[in-house]
């Protein structure tokens, strides 16, 4: 355990702000992704104790392509210094529940200033969506009901309530993206799903959840959880 990391000034305040929480999921690695310290949230992500969990590397907790996105993350941070911020992500929690978390990442500094570790923090959006902002929610549930449908931004904005200019600032300021990516994940949501849940083929499930075709579902679908739909069915 690499004790000076925990000591760290900058570590011990994140412990104090997210220890307890259960919406949110808070861990530090070290410079050789061990994992120092791991909150309950992080923790009951994962379907494993904390001492599970200590000393282990994302290779050694995640799937071989997620952890692969999740370390190209890393490496990047690490090589401009600058944080990650608001990354929405798709997670499968160890019930096989999904849910919707955006993450940041930052750099942890010694007393010297450089770098000695890196901060996780993701945030659990479902009660902040659902209590804070009902005209969301409803587009959400609303496009959920009606997957298929072909939806544009001024019919979301209608059934929010608000007008598609609002809708938009609304997206961003919660979620980090506009309608239209939101529209997105909630298709990527549905294919989960299907592909976790039935035996349809990736072709069909590419219909189903109405995108254009299926090299478009498999982009899309890459580019968010980290791997492709194949490889993600191989490893559920």
């Amino acid at each position: 355990m690499n004790v000076e990391l925990i000591q760290n000034p900058a570590v011990v305040v994140f412990r104090q702000l997210v220890d307890g929480i259960p919406q949110v999921l808070g861990s530090v690695k070290d410079l050789q992704d061990r994992h120092v310290y791991a909150n309950e949230g992080f923790c009951a992500r994962l379907g494993r104790k904390s001492t599970e969990v200590l000393g282990h590397t994302v290779p050694e907790l995640f799937g071989a392509e997620l952890a692969a996105s999740y370390l190209a993350q890393d490496e990047l941070i690490l090589k401009t210094g600058r944080p990650l911020q608001h990354q929405l992500e798709l997670i499968v929690r160890a019930d096989g529940q999904l849910g919707w978390y955006v993450t940041s990442k930052s750099l942890i500094l010694d007393s010297a200033g450089d770098p000695c570790g890196i901060a996780v923090l993701s945030v659990d959006l479902h009660s902040q969506v659902n209590s804070a902002h009902a005209g969301l929610a409803k587009v959400i549930r609303a496009v959920r009901d009606h997957i298929h449908a072909q939806w544009r931004v001024s019919q979301m904005a209608e059934v929010a309530g608000i007008s598609s200019t609002s809708l938009e600032r609304l997206a961003r300021r919660t979620l980090g993206l506009p309608p239209q990516q939101l529209l997105q994940r909630l298709r990527l949501e549905h294919a989960v799903t299907l592909i976790t849940q039935t035996d349809l083929g990736l072709g069909d499930i590419s219909a189903e959840c109405g995108f254009y075709d299926q090299s478009s579902f498999t982009r899309q679908f890459r580019k968010v959880l980290g791997l492709t739909p194949g490889a993600y069915r191989r490893a559920r």
